[in-house]
């Protein structure tokens, strides 16, 4: 038996090393599982038992969202159900470190017996592996696995066409706020997905603002049911916004301690992932600095910032499409017609409001720049249902500008965010038809109405 034989051999996992593995990473009995982790059983159990596609997954998000414990809860729910397989599990980066590529796996695999029958491979940190794309492609002619592999977001830059037909990429976002709940509180929303499906169609599927409060009317009691049973409600989101929406940090109360780890994912993202995959002359200690700007102002002016940081236009481009593709951010265009998306300016906003807490900590103690992070929830949230194509902000010259629009049919919905925000003038006065507009109160606690307005408390949004 070869030293590579052996060591796939010794990676074999067993219910002890899934219980080991989820209690280091989760720390809390209680923790229930992500809203992610349904789907990976759905896939898992649909492949292993009635060879239902896709055979390979790959979880893809920013580092600390939880892709490590969604592979061992998988491997668990497998393991529990007795789906007549053996799982396999290996860290790539300490494969790297012995001097062990994921081909010499691939390649020790098919001459060993074990292999000839169904198995499950769990692949963590499978970027850190070079030829990752090629190996994990030859991984899948040869072998008939059912294979799950983690990386960093930045795992979507080196994603072949080949391997775009076989692999399912499932990105892994930042904490819901029920899910927040679960792990701090071992609370958890009645009825969840029927709600939270009223609650979608609610706000942005509503024919006319009638039908929207028809719809958010049968389900205000569920609401106000699970708020109540909150202990402090409003505090608990004010946390969960600031330092507690990265799964990795949700253990951890120190607010400086969370915003000190914080800041050092942003930079090893920068200055480890990206230039690993990317594999060319990418200057991101520029991307700090670019970071930092936006942290402060999100409207992307080029020759604004390209005077201040000293650094061209096409290099801004670069270094805010790579930041956006690693998730570090969300990049919106402005409403209007292809040649008004192309050449006005963009607005950037955080994948997740801690990372934009943790840059602005470094520089200021400015309490105004709250608003901001309930800006970067938001965008958050919506960019779970929403891509570029449907979801842009207003920069309209004439008229006032809400902050987001929604293009769904059969007129768009504006949106407003603010921590105490009542005036509907920044809708009604915008320029831009709509069907009705919606607006997230942060400290509101009730909905109310004002012509075809939505006054709605940003808690309720947050149980999407």
């Amino acid at each position: 038996m070869t030293e590579i034989e052996e060591l796939i051999q010794n990676s074999k996992v067993t219910l002890s090393d899934i219980q080991k593995n989820l209690k280091r990473l989760l720390k809390k009995e209680h923790f229930r599982p992500r809203a992610d982790l349904k789907f990976l059983q759905e896939v898992s159990k649909g492949f292993l038992t009635d060879w239902v596609h896709p055979r390979m997954l790959a979880l893809s998000g920013l580092r600390g969202t939880g892709k490590t414990t969604l592979l061992w809860q998988t491997a668990k729910y497998i393991y529990e159900n007795n789906l007549n397989t053996e799982i396999y599990f290996f860290n790539v980066e300490k494969l790297i470190k012995k001097g062990v590529s994921v081909f010499d796996i691939s390649e020790a695999m098919e001459k060993m017996p074990e292999f000839e029958k169904q198995t499950v491979l769990l692949f963590d940190e499978v970027h850190e592996d070079e030829a990752w794309s090629k190996s994990m492609k030859i991984l899948y002619d040869t072998n008939g696995a059912f294979i799950i592999c983690t990386g960093s977001s930045a795992l979507l830059l080196q994603h072949t066409a080949d391997l775009a037909t076989r692999m399912h990429i499932l990105h892994t976002y930042p904490l819901q706020f029920t899910e927040y709940v679960t792990i701090s509180k071992n609370k958890q929303l009645d009825n969840e997905i029927e709600l939270k499906k009223t609650l979608k169609s609610a706000l942005f599927f509503s024919e006319n603002i009638n039908e929207f409060k028809d719809k958010i009317t049968k389900i205000i009691p569920q609401i106000t049911t699970f708020y109540d049973s909150l202990e402090n409600p409003d505090e608990l989101i004010l946390k969960y916004i600031k330092i507690h929406n990265i799964t990795r940090f949700t253990t951890i109360n120190n607010e400086e301690v969370v915003i000190r780890e914080i800041d050092k994912l942003v930079k090893r993202v920068i200055a480890e992932d990206i230039p690993k995959i990317i594999r060319k002359n990418y200057k991101y200690k520029n991307s700090e600095k670019l970071l930092l700007r936006l942290a402060a102002s999100d409207e992307i002016n080029l020759q604004t910032l390209s005077q201040a940081l000293g650094i061209s236009a096409d290099e801004i481009n670069e270094n805010l499409e790579i930041l956006e593709d690693a998730e570090l951010l969300n990049i919106l265009l402005p409403f209007g017609g292809y040649d008004t998306k192309i050449n006005k300016n963009k607005k950037a906003f955080f994948m997740s409001p801690s990372i934009r807490l943790a840059i602005l900590s470094q520089v200021t103690e400015k309490p105004e720049f709250i608003s901001k992070l309930y800006e970067d929830i938001v965008v958050m949230y919506l960019r779970r249902f929403f891509n570029n194509a449907v979801l842009s902000f207003s920069s309209q010259k004439k008229g006032r500008n809400p902050d987001f629009i929604i293009e769904t049919l059969p007129d768009q919905i504006v949106i407003e965010v603010g921590t105490n925000k009542n005036s509907i003038k920044q809708i009604t006065e915008s320029n831009i038809k709509y069907r009705y507009g919606i607006i997230i109160n942060a400290e509101a606690n009730d909905i109310k109405y004002e012509k075809n307005i939505a006054i709605i408390p940003l808690k309720w949004f947050l149980l999407l």
